[in-house]
């Protein structure tokens, strides 16, 4: 895994020293070598976390006699295949590396070659001939990738929100949209950024950069990848799962360093571990981690898991488990600083520990990260198909009146999740209803203390086209929560740690089939996921794809009333206000009270604020 940037600014060109500042403020997502391109305005910086041809696969790499350079991000699954077709083409290799196939697919067939690959990825392609700049993000969005485009021609990108500012004429004008956007739900959903003209490219996409023009284009490429309905029987999708799954692992366990699996208490990760432990040509290392807290603990089903697995892995399996006390308050700062702009899912704080505990031992790991939002995972599709069966026949204003009956006691409360529940029915078109399900805060909380972004927020959004409900918000989490939320959080807190994680379930082969399926497959009853558990029911430790959810919660609500308390209040009373002068200080002091006395749960909002506090001087 690495770390890109470039800029081209004619008014100030970049030169080496500024190039070499680049790449240090990537050298966590590139920790093992550095290199740098020069041509006159332009400017292309890499950093190299080395896993596939360890002693080639430099960059910036040349091609064509010195006329294109590419600095690439990510790992190209299918490289094999692609070099063989290359080779009977006459193409010739002086590398092992997947970069210098990638290189060679984008001399000879330029952006058209985009679908034909196996992987994630960024990066940026440039052919000094023509004065082209082709950059690109793979289909899922799982590699990021920021960049602006000014009208007077300037053009950056970068991996990392806080290395792209570096750039000469990165705008610098907050969006107050992306702001409220963030505070409703704890990121910023792409294309947008916290800067008004600072943009994330889209997933699936390219953008063409013409230097001596100025110009660019956008490049939907993956609007190439159609999705048809698929007919098969339920006994043949589930072959077929498995075959897909199977093969996605098998690609992913492909690399030059040690390796290893995320582990947790759930469906997904062990369905990827039991790939993974009968594909693994070596002992397969496993990794866990536990909590002091009982609520949040998955360390005794990890242990089962990873026992019940061994017996399936012919070269052994280790399983490595750490107690994390995930309440250090001194590494929020360091996180806030990785992320760059506004983020602040609080699962960040065990997803760290747990990439940079994975590092102490291996330089790659697997994750099933993607099977919720392509399988049907969550428990809200099911609610929200009852609220829209239930609201077709029953009034609004019976659901405020319900809810306001109940205490607010906090979602992770069954009295909170029933309030929360009964509010949702009083939310009138099904796309505004699903945005206040996975919001934690509308426009006008947002307003009592922010005024300014009273209105910014967008109350009117549409759901992807689908002939099935639950089947648009699949499609809606998978271009949106996935993305902005789960994809932003593991590629940060894994890069800072300098781990590479890779996503069986966002093989394109996998998606892809997996969004052809009728939901009927995915949710079944109260049963979710449903054919990811009976396709590998054999083999996993009994009532395992029963189990609920948890996620990597934390008692973020708890900790804010005792050990985080004084930090708290010093941050958004004081620290906050500094650089975010949008915010009412008395509206904050009545929302810490409102927390303080436990008359109500701002838990959400508050780490929120807190994040943001962190990020005022970087953003």
């Amino acid at each position: 895994m690495c770390g890109i940037a470039g800029c081209f600014n004619p008014q100030s060109p970049p030169d080496e020293a500024f190039l070499q500042n680049l790449c240090r403020t990537m050298r966590q997502r590139g920790p093992d070598a550095h290199g740098t391109y020069l041509d006159g305005a332009l400017g292309l910086a890499h950093t190299r976390l080395s896993v596939i041809d360890l002693d080639g696969g430099a960059q910036p790499m040349p091609g064509g006699d010195g006329r294109y350079t590419l600095v690439f991000n990510g790992e190209i699954f299918n490289f094999r295949e692609l070099r063989a077709e290359l080779e009977q083409a006459g193409e010739v290799f002086r590398t092992k590396s997947d970069t210098e196939v990638l290189l060679k697919l984008l001399i000879r067939e330029g952006a058209d070659c985009l679908p034909r690959l196996n992987g994630f990825f960024a990066f940026a392609f440039y052919d000094s001939e023509k004065k082209t700049l082709l950059i690109a993000r793979d289909y899922h969005g799982v590699k990021p990738l920021y960049y602006f485009h000014l009208p007077t021609g300037e053009f950056g990108f970068a991996s990392r929100f806080s290395t792209l500012t570096l750039c000469p004429g990165c705008p610098e004008k907050i969006s107050l949209s992306a702001l409220a956007e963030y505070l409703a739900f704890q990121y910023i959903p792409t294309p947008a950024t916290i800067r008004e003209d600072v943009k994330k490219l889209r997933p699936g996409t390219a953008v063409e950069f013409h230097l001596e023009t100025g110009t660019m284009r956008e490049i939907d490429w993956g609007a190439q990848i159609r999705i048809e309905p698929e007919t098969m029987s339920y006994e043949d999708a589930c072959e077929r799962v498995r075959t897909l799954l199977s093969g996605a692992v098998k690609r992913r366990l492909i690399a030059d360093v040690p390796l290893g699996v995320f582990l947790s208490g759930g469906l997904d990760s062990a369905i990827v571990a039991l790939l993974a432990a009968k594909h693994s040509i070596a002992p397969l290392e496993c990794f866990s981690i536990g909590f002091d807290d009982p609520r949040y603990d998955e360390s005794a089903d990890c242990k089962a898991t990873a026992a019940h697995l061994a017996k399936f892995a012919p070269h052994g399996l280790h399983h490595h488990i750490r107690t994390v006390q995930p309440q250090d308050f001194d590494l929020l700062p360091k996180l806030a600083a990785e992320f760059g702009e506004p983020y602040a899912d609080a699962s960040m704080l065990p997803s760290y520990f747990l990439a940079a505990f994975a590092r102490e031992h291996v330089t790659v790991a697997l994750s099933g990260d993607g099977a919720d939002e392509l399988f049907g995972g969550y428990e809200r599709y099911r609610a929200m198909h009852i609220l829209q069966n239930l609201r077709a026949f029953t009034p609004g204003f019976l659901w405020s009146a319900a809810a306001a009956c109940l205490p607010d006691s906090g979602e992770r409360s069954k009295a909170g999740r029933l309030k929360r529940f009964l509010r949702l029915g009083a939310v009138s078109g099904t796309g505004a209803r699903y945005d206040a399900l996975m919001s934690h805060f509308a426009a006008d909380s947002i307003g009592m203390i922010a005024p300014d972004l009273r209105s910014c927020l967008n109350t009117k959004r549409d759901l992807p086209e689908a002939t099935e409900l639950i089947t648009s918000l699949m499609e809606d989490d998978l271009h949106r929560y996935l993305l902005g939320d789960v994809l932003t959080k593991v590629d940060v807190c894994s890069m800072a740690a300098s781990l590479e994680v890779r996503n069986p379930f966002l093989d394109p082969k996998v998606s892809k089939f997996a969004r052809s399926l009728p939901v009927e497959f995915k949710i079944h009853g109260n049963r979710r996921k449903r054919i990811l558990g009976d396709t590998f029911a054999r083999e996993l430790p009994p009532g395992l794809a029963l189990r609920r959810k948890r996620g990597f919660g934390v008692p973020v609500a708890a900790w804010f009333r005792t050990v985080w308390h004084d930090q708290l209040r010093t941050a958004l009373l004081d620290e906050l206000p500094k650089h975010w002068p949008m915010f009412d200080r008395t509206a904050l002091e009545r929302l810490l009270a409102e927390h303080q006395t436990g008359g109500k749960d701002r838990s959400y909002l508050l780490f929120s604020l807190l994040m943001l506090s962190f990020q005022g001087k970087n953003a």
